[in-house]
């Protein structure tokens, strides 16, 4: 491996080091004898040696308690223990390796490895993680079959779960018992798993295509069992929709979920044993929210979908990790997009990509969707690698069309099925079916950043000819100066003046398989012609949001309203709308700047007037059409992150828009007020917090009986957080009524520390403060950090308010954290992507704050790497 020069820095590991790996491992045999201060595990391997090279194996807090190969004890002289490392200097060319280790799951606080949660064992193995289970090569190319027994005591732990299919189970003397499982397809040790523990559980079936009936189990702590139905049906539409689109069928007898309240990942595809974070599980409209709801949805079926996505097959190394998880997020959203609203998920989907994919791009620590190199894979798991991922996937789709894409998805399994592959064999096998060049096209994969793409307009009455010349670019980013020409899809089509779609005419346009038209930018600069057009038409470019970069189009604002009123594609109706308002809000923020007075234009109002009485908008669909652009995306726009500037900009849109459509906004929140359905929930709880935010007189009263009253957590859950954005009356007793009525409920706990974490008052800090000091918060569950912290983090108006203090405060529970739990820290230090944008007093006192963290010699690699770009 390459290291850095400096022997005193972790080790950073570059792409360019793989070398496939010196020996095959036959299969493995594991013997869990499960304590909570001391499991002893028994690790018998079947190895084969392809090279004459000693055999180094990964592990890391064991107690090695025995090591034999053919059944001889192997002298001290033999090996060497590291503290990442078991090296046995000399082995036969096929041997039996014996490995006895000792760990203790009760002081594993890091969530890895095997560890309890509330008693009940669990593990986390991806991505390096088994190695603190037993010794073994630990890496995603080593697949091999697994068989394990577990034994444990009854009456604690009478559930035993792990891979595959289970074989055999009987009772123990002394109140014992065990339980065999094996799983017949090879697998990395990342998919590893084992649950122990007294949980409850719901019991489902499906029948796959073929006819085989498959068992479905959701396990969740006792008492919870009822809130596991929404995950047990989002199961069954998940196996029958990879059915229906894709042609794949579950290859197993049952097919399991765990929920656990300790878990540093949303959840886990482990083959036949996911293990899932409690709050992607646990769901009924009393302790769940809409939004919940679709999200347990999508990731069930995110994980399900893995099995044939990253689990059959998997990355070579973890520099491949998109290949899984782009292509497995891009298969749950059209999961989502299928099973609800298309216009709605596709939306919701961007907005979440510009929030922390566009942001991690223009930020310090900014990578290409397959990086280089790292100094800890944990950091592997960011929005470039899973969201910009999924577009990149998405792109292919666009060039190749559905048709395409489904034949290159099938010469995708019949090449790799099995194997342990790359980002690179992925895109081939998409190509290949289709005859497609995506020489240029794999750029995406290597070059960081976000590109942008300005757009000339030209049109010429006499020739009844537009020309539209596209011009690309992409910011420079750290380690990559100078960019080349990206291949840029996008959906393209023109509006006349009545709002109906134009024929396209133009041999610059190509159609894909489902009779798309696609414009190609390969170049820097591009023109593409258009004849046969009368007049001059209205453009919508990149329709779907089918490439993921920055358009900068002087549209004017009667162009923006044609689309809002007219546009076929809903994305770009909406795009239209958060067009208009980001630019009216970057014009606010300057006079606000400057002193000026912040006075909205009023043909931004009527503008949203329209879209707030249009009677054949969907009501969710609406809400996001009135949504203003938080504060993420903002900054990406202007040259400092002010957020005072911000607050106060989008405080005047809101005043303006408030006082003129009154009461078309109040009779609107009473009419969706009385409609039990999801979209009608989501437009009354936008148009409250408006009314709130804006001043609107009885509106904090109105929110207040909305929280009394309500029932559901959508509502309750809303109105509270409403109440949070503005000094009144009714916060206080409405915080503490959430809290006596859940604190202790882990998962909805949680949401009494977000809405405070959120709060933009200058007592937010304050708050969230007192809130990290009440039981039963606690530092040690990644849940409560990731509500509280990591939510107060990106809250800008907040921790700018607090005027230093606040910085100081984040950097100490960061390094108390990562004592504890080394990747929770890490997503702490998102905290500062924005950091050197931050006006410059308070961009000193933050990177003050930040080196002192990075002083701290005890740090962890997975936290030094985010943070030593932020200063």
């Amino acid at each position: 491996m390459k290291t850095d020069n400096n022997s005193t820095q972790p080790k950073r590991i570059y792409l360019t080091d793989y070398k496939a790996p010196s020996f095959k491992i036959k299969s493995i045999d594991l013997y869990f004898n499960l304590n909570e201060t001391e499991t002893w595990v028994h690790a018998v391997q079947q190895i084969e040696r392809l090279e004459d090279v000693p055999l180094v194996l990964n592990g890391e807090n064991l107690e090695l308690k025995s090591l034999k190969i053919d059944g001889l004890e192997l002298h001290t002289t033999q090996y060497e223990v590291g503290p990442e490392t078991l090296t046995i200097h000399q082995v036969p060319a096929s041997f039996k390796l014996e490995i006895i280790v000792a760990v203790n799951p009760q002081a594993n606080k890091a969530c890895e490895g095997l560890y309890l949660s509330k008693g009940i064992f669990a593990t986390q193995c991806e991505a390096e993680s088994f190695r603190k289970i037993t010794y073994f090569l630990d890496r995603p190319d080593v697949m091999t079959s697994y068989t394990v027994t577990i034994e444990a005591d009854k009456k604690k732990y009478p559930v035993l779960l792990s891979n595959g299919d289970l074989v055999s189970k009987k009772d123990l003397a002394e109140g014992r018992h065990v339980a065999v499982w094996k799983d017949p397809f090879k697998k990395p040790s990342y998919l590893f798993a084992l649950v122990a523990g007294d949980i409850g559980v719901v019991e489902g079936s499906y029948t796959t295509k073929s006819g085989k009936k498959v068992k479905l189990e959701v396990f969740a702590s006792h008492g919870k069992q009822d809130r596991c139905h929404h995950a047990l049906e989002s199961l069954k539409k998940a196996m029958k929709w990879d059915e229906d689109t894709y042609g794949l069928e579950y290859d197993l007898n049952q097919y399991m979920i765990v929920s656990i309240d300790d878990f540093n990942m949303g959840a886990m595809e482990n083959k036949g044993l996911n293990i899932f974070n409690s709050r992607l599980v646990l769901a009924d409209p009393q302790s769940a929210t809409d939004l919940d709801f679709d999200r347990i949805e999508s990731v069930v079926g995110h994980e399900y979908f893995h099995n044939w996505t990253g689990n059959r097959v998997t990355c070579r190394n973890w520099f491949e990790l998109s290949l899984k998880e782009g292509l497995t997020v891009f298969r749950d959203q059209e999961f989502s997009s299928d099973l609800n609203s298309r216009a709605v998920q596709r939306i919701r989907d961007v907005d979440a990509l510009r929030s922390a994919q566009f942001t991690e791009d223009a930020g310090p620590n900014a990578h290409p969707v397959r990086p280089e190199s790292c100094l800890a894979v944990d950091n592997f798991y960011t929005p470039t690698i899973y969201e910009k991922g999924s577009e990149v996937i998405r792109m292919m789709q666009t060039i190749v069309g559905r048709k395409g894409f489904r034949l290159g998805m099938n010469e995708y399994f019949k090449r790799h099925d099995g194997q342990a592959v790359t980002i690179m064999d992925f895109a081939d096998a998409i190509a290949a079916p289709n005859k497609a060049d995506f020489s240029q096209f794999k750029l995406w994969y290597s070059q960081a950043g976000t590109p942008e793409v300005t757009v000339t307009e030209k049109y010429d009455a006499a020739k009844k000819e537009y020309q539209l010349t596209l011009r690309q670019s992409c910011p420079t980013t750290e380690k990559q100066p100078n960019k080349k020409p990206f291949h840029i899809p996008m959906l393209i089509g023109l509006l006349d003046e009545s709002g109906k779609n134009l024929q396209l005419q133009s041999n610059d346009v190509v159609y894909n398989s489902d009779e798309k038209a696609v414009v190609h930018l390969k170049q820097e600069t591009q023109t593409f012609t258009f004849t046969g057009v009368n007049s001059k038409p209205v453009l919508s470019l990149n329709r779907e949001f089918s490439a993921p970069i920055k358009l900068n189009w002087k549209a004017s604002g009667a162009e923006l309203l044609h689309l809002i009123k007219y546009d076929t594609d809903t994305f770009n109706r909406r795009e239209a709308a958060f067009k208009m308002v980001l630019e009216e809000l970057q014009r606010l923020i300057t006079a606000v700047k400057s002193g000026d007075a912040a006075d909205v234009k009023p043909a931004i109002v009527d503008a949203l007037g329209v879209v707030l009485a249009d009677k054949q908008a969907d009501a969710e669909f609406k809400a996001l059409m009135l949504q203003l652009p938080d504060d993420e995306i903002i900054a990406q726009v202007e040259a400092e992150l002010d957020a005072k500037a911000f607050r106060k900009a989008k405080l005047a849109l809101l005043k303006a828009f408030t006082e003129k459509y009154s009461t078309d906004i109040q009779r609107l929140y009473k009419e969706h007020h009385s409609i039990d359905a999801k979209g009608s929930r989501s437009l009354k709880n936008t148009l409250l917090r408006f009314m709130v935010e804006s001043g609107t007189p009885g509106a904090e009263a109105t929110a207040y009986e909305q929280f009394t009253s309500a029932k559901n957590m959508t509502d309750k859950i809303s109105s509270l957080a409403t109440l949070c954005q503005t000094n009144n009356e009714y916060k206080a007793k409405a915080l503490q009524s959430f809290f006596t009525e859940w604190k202790d409920d882990a998962v909805v706990f949680n949401k009494w520390l977000q809405v405070q974490a959120w709060s933009p008052l200058e007592s937010a800090f304050e708050d969230v403060k007192r809130a990290a000091q009440t039981p039963p918060f606690s530092l040690e569950n990644p849940n409560n950090i990731y509500s509280l912290h990591r939510a107060f983090g990106t809250n800008y108006s907040a921790i700018q308010a607090a005027d230093g203090p606040a910085f100081k405060w984040l950097c100490d529970e960061i390094l108390k954290v990562d004592k504890i739990n080394p990747q929770v820290a890490a997503r702490l230090c998102g905290s500062f992507n924005f950091v050197k944008k931050f006006p410059a007093d308070l961009r000193a006192k933050a990177q003050a704050e930040i080196k002192r963290v990075l002083e701290d010699a005890s740090l962890s690699k997975n936290a030094r790497e985010l943070l030593e770009g932020c200063v």
